[in-house]
């Protein structure tokens, strides 16, 4: 079991969520799963592989505030980009 903590408010409870715009919006999110902290609402991409979160999801994130690897097991995920919200969506092909 990997622990889990919130980069933004330090909380350790998560839940699966399903987020209809953020699937939409990000084909990594669609194919992924998504975590939500249960303290402050922010929400990360789970890694496949080991279970940690890999990356907080957030339409205003920028480009250096995007992981697509895994701190935990090194698991890259090419899909994961971040988006400005007003270019041709990079996750969207």
């Amino acid at each position: 079991m990997v622990d889990k903590v919130c980069s933004e408010c330090g909380g350790t409870s998560f839940r699966n969520v399903v987020d209809a715009w953020m699937k939409r919006t990000f084909s990594f999110v669609e194919k992924g799963t998504l975590m939500m902290c249960e303290n402050c609402g922010a929400k990360f991409l789970q890694c496949p592989k080991c279970g940690a979160l890999v990356t907080r999801v957030h339409p205003a994130l920028e480009a250096w505030e995007v992981s697509s690897e895994c701190s935990n097991c090194g698991f890259v995920n090419p899909d994961i980009r971040a988006w400005d919200g007003t270019s041709p969506n990079p996750n969207k092909l």
